[in-house]
């Protein structure tokens, strides 16, 4: 029998526990850290929102929905941007925890506890809490679908087959690849159903998907859908002539007896990023998962939690049409597969701890201190561009004429209309004459990757203002062409 762990007060349940605990894990982990590049993205998008509404938040960015709560928030609260985003957020993620539990709950009672453990310390799921991110919305919203779905599926009837079939669409909202997990719910119901319900069930969660479906796959194959829509943009990654273009141009620089090989090496070599990443992001948590395999409960598991079992199947489509396109993968892209497989990782947890009771207390140790690990972080932060930022807004006039390729500096100086440059450190543009004759200042932003730079500076013309140095010896450097008449501020 699998050993449940049970705190002494009664009305200590599992899913407050992981609403509360995620709550507090989200406020550690924002104390002290600076916020991500995304992040401010979707907090400039949230002002863009407030001065201009819709049209003005679109135009910052595609899919701006997240920075439009953002922006309600704030507007609700009277809190500033930052920290709506940062609430709202907070929010979503202990929203998805509670969630999560709430489902495991109604199949699996005994593993509620170490479920509440296991979603609160997964690395690849909680190590992203100090950021503003889009995903946490996305998943509040799919983990609302599919607790309404088995809650549907004790009682189905038309009207309740809406609501999780709008709160998937919601998520879609925040991430548009969510879309992917309404086959997922289809497929469900068409292995999971009794038999002499399965096509009504199938009808009652397929229809409205496969009609919106149907409409957005016409308007894109009749061009409808704009070049930047996000979307189309998506929709676009199935372009098989995209692949051929990269796997000819991997051929050129293979030997002769490889280039015929080349798309199956892209091919492969691309999906192989989704495993890596995978392993990488369960951390110590593939051990439980190893050891349901190898009691042979993992059958047993995946008969209890099917529709889980669906998501991380569609969740993998999504992935593998992405590296195949882009060959790459961030590690909070992979979140919704380790969310999925709480369940899975819980149960052999379970397991563990009723064969070898001895190894229990080991269990919760372990799974406390990685919880712990995810957001507490010893390292410095990144206050240099903080520091950069604030001189810049107070030496400098935001104009034109400061040329700026770091993104974090011209957030943090407030600096909203100074187009930043796309390619950072790029030195062939900025020694050139016709350049440092259009600009009084740049503000370049530097890594310790990078080329030695002094040498070339002096090289160039340019000499340093103001420096901003991170311990790590990145640094965010204020230089301006020597030939300039106006003295540099001071």
């Amino acid at each position: 029998m699998m050993t449940r762990l049970r705190p002494t007060p009664h009305w200590l349940t599992p899913v407050l526990v992981a609403f509360a605990g995620s709550l507090i894990l989200s406020f550690v982990a924002w104390l002290g850290s600076g916020i991500n590049r995304d992040g401010m993205l979707y907090i400039n998008t949230a002002q863009a929102f407030l001065e201009g509404g819709f049209t003005a938040a679109k135009a910052s960015f595609a899919w701006p929905f997240l920075s439009i709560g953002i922006a309600i928030i704030s507007r609700l609260t009277g809190l500033g941007l930052e920290h709506a985003g940062y609430l709202l957020n907070a929010f979503f993620m202990a929203g998805t925890c509670a969630l999560m539990i709430a489902c495991i709950e109604r199949r699996t009672p005994e593993l509620a506890w170490w479920s509440c453990l296991i979603v609160l310390a997964l690395p690849g799921l909680n190590e992203y809490r100090n950021e503003l991110l889009r995903e946490y919305g996305c998943w509040f919203f799919i983990m609302l679908a599919f607790w309404l779905a088995l809650r549907w599926a004790e009682r189905p009837s038309w009207f309740t087959a809406l609501p999780p079939q709008l709160a998937l669409s919601a998520a879609a909202l925040f991430r548009p690849e969510a879309l992917a997990l309404f086959p997922a719910l289809i497929a469900w119901q068409l292995f999971a159903a009794p038999r002499g319900e399965r096509w009504q069930r199938v009808a009652m969660l397929g229809i409205l998907p496969l009609l919106g479906g149907s409409v957005l796959l016409m308007l894109f194959l009749g061009g409808q859908l704009g070049a930047g829509n996000r979307l189309a943009v998506d929709f676009g990654r199935l372009n098989v002539a995209r692949f051929d273009a990269k796997a000819q141009a991997l051929a050129a620089a293979l030997i002769d007896y490889a280039q015929n090989q080349a798309r199956t090496i892209l091919l492969f070599g691309s999906l192989a990023l989704i495993p890596i990443k995978l392993i990488n992001k369960f951390g110590l948590f593939l051990a439980p998962l190893a050891f349901l395999f190898v009691a042979r409960e993992l059958r047993t598991s995946a008969t209890r939690y099917p529709l889980f079992i669906w998501g991380i199947g569609a969740h993998l489509l999504v992935l593998a049409v992405f590296v195949t396109d882009l060959q790459f993968l961030a590690g909070r892209y992979v979140g919704l597969i380790l969310l999925f497989s709480t369940p899975f990782v819980a149960a052999g947890m379970a397991l563990i701890a009723a064969r070898y009771h001895r190894l229990r207390w080991l269990l919760l140790v372990l799974t406390i201190a990685i919880m712990l690990a995810n957001v507490i972080s010893l390292g410095q932060g990144k206050t240099h561009f903080v520091d950069a930022g604030h001189w810049l807004s107070s030496n400098a006039q935001e104009s034109s004429r400061v040329y700026i390729d770091s993104g974090r500096t011209a957030y943090h100086a407030g600096w909203r209309k100074i187009p930043v440059q796309r390619e950072r450190n790029n030195r062939s543009e900025i020694e050139k004459p016709e350049t440092q004759a259009r600009f009084d200042l740049f503000v370049l932003e530097v890594s310790r990757k990078d080329a030695p730079i002094d040498d070339w500076l002096a090289s160039s013309g340019l000499r340093i203002v103001k420096r901003f140095d991170h311990p790590n010896r990145d640094a965010v450097l204020v230089v301006q062409p020597t030939t300039a008449t106006e003295q540099a501020p001071k």
